[in-house]
């Protein structure tokens, strides 16, 4: 182990210091993480002050203009961003714009810049339903899966828009959230999960969601995996069927719709009301997934991110740690849990995936498109995930006015 000054230079250290005082972690939790990481310096939490005194890292900038917190805040504001609290506020600023101020600053502003949005996100003025009790051995041992159709209007079928998910019941971890062309394609959802498990090599032990057609493919992967290592008399008692009210992802669908979709859903409702999108012509939902996919992906991989950042309080009734979900993820014996987690070869996977008939999860993400409707949009907008969110209207007019067929 080094003694010496050798972690000064270590621009990665100095790096992911910074990512973790800007998740607001405790010194605590960041010393976990550290010392997980960089098993190479010795670490105390006397270690770490020094160290964070030294790259000039702090948890709050007291020298922060406020012009550059009010610029932030009227970006965001521009956004999903409208959609979130002062708190919630205060974390994305902190983790998406490097501005590290207090609270109240937050708070002020905003009702400065937009006091009606303020009062209307008052969470003690919303009801609040009872909660039941819930438990979970540890990260991985359930992990709730469902699909999300807020965004696909009437009947889930108005926009092409779906969203899949995948939460661990005992950290509160979003484990992967993706938006798709549809959130009811078997081959598509098995190929999520296939992504997911090639990414971590890791499986859980049980699954719990929805008993649809859409989660074939994602079963037989799961319960072929688990067969090989022989942990169940029966690997199929390991999918745990019952409906969305009861699976535990349910819930945080509705903090996605409130803090996210709705932001979305404002600009697809103008579009059909104004007749400028047509749900039954082929063309245009095309067009409109090619522009929103990209865009509302991006949104979503901010929102994990600070969702897996935040902090959450204790609940009633509910019979799960409070913390960080990453740390707890991360770190569950400190929250009296254990990772449940299986161990997965590139082999088993290769040879699942080859079973199962899942192909490539790194297939490209346009290939619901006619390939003629998809090279015009490619020449048109190459990029439609860097467009701004509050633009998507826009590029997808434009898509549609320049569109030749």
């Amino acid at each position: 182990m080094n003694t010496n000054d050798d972690w000064k230079g270590d621009n990665q250290l100095e790096q992911d210091l910074g990512d973790f005082v800007s998740q607001n972690l405790k010194r605590a939790e960041i010393l976990d993480f550290v010392q997980q990481k960089f098993p190479q310096y010795h670490w105390s939490i006397a270690t770490l002050d020094r160290r964070l005194r030294y790259f000039g890292i702090h948890y709050i900038n007291y020298n922060t203009p406020l012009a550059d917190v009010c610029d932030a805040v009227k970006k965001e504001l521009d956004g999903p961003g409208r959609l979130l609290g002062y708190r919630a506020m205060n974390h994305k600023l902190r983790t998406e714009h490097n501005v590290q101020v207090p609270r109240h600053l937050v708070h002020n502003v905003m009702a400065e810049l937009d006091p009606e949005g303020l009062e209307a996100r008052n969470l003690q003025k919303k009801k609040k339903k009872p909660k039941g009790n819930f438990t979970s051995e540890g990260p991985l041992w359930v992990v709730s899966l469902d699909g999300h159709d807020k965004l696909c209007g009437f009947q889930n079928s108005t926009f092409p828009l779906g969203v899949y998910g995948c939460i661990d019941t005992f950290s509160r971890k979003v484990l992967f959230l993706n938006v798709c062309y549809s959130n009811s394609n078997p081959l598509l959802i098995g190929r999520m999960y296939l992504k997911y498990l090639f990414d971590t090599e890791m499986l859980p032990v049980n699954l719990r969601m929805d008993r649809g057609t859409e989660t074939g493919k994602l079963a037989t992967i799961h319960v072929y995996l688990l067969n090989q290592h022989g942990l169940m008399d029966d690997p199929t008692d390991s999918i745990i069927f019952g409906p969305s009210t009861s699976n535990k992802i349910e819930r945080w669908w509705r903090d996605l719709h409130e803090r996210l979709e709705v932001f979305f859903k404002e600009q697809l409702t103008v579009l059909l009301r104004r007749r400028e999108y047509d749900p039954l012509n082929s063309t245009d939902r095309q067009i409109l997934a090619y522009v929103f996919i990209p865009i509302v992906q991006r949104e979503c991989d901010i929102f994990v991110k600070y969702w897996n950042s935040h902090r959450i309080r204790g609940q009633d009734k509910v019979e799960l740690p409070t913390g960080v979900p990453e740390h707890m993820f991360s770190f569950p014996e400190q929250y009296g849990g254990k990772n449940m987690g299986i161990m997965l070869t590139k082999d088993q996977l290769t040879e699942v995936a080859e079973v199962s008939g899942v192909t490539d999860a790194d297939g490209d993400a346009f290939d619901f498109m006619d390939p003629r409707v998809k090279l015009k949009c490619q020449q048109l907008l190459s990029s439609p995930e860097k467009v701004e969110s509050r633009n998507a209207i826009t590029a997808f007019r434009f898509l549609k006015r320049n569109f030749v067929g």
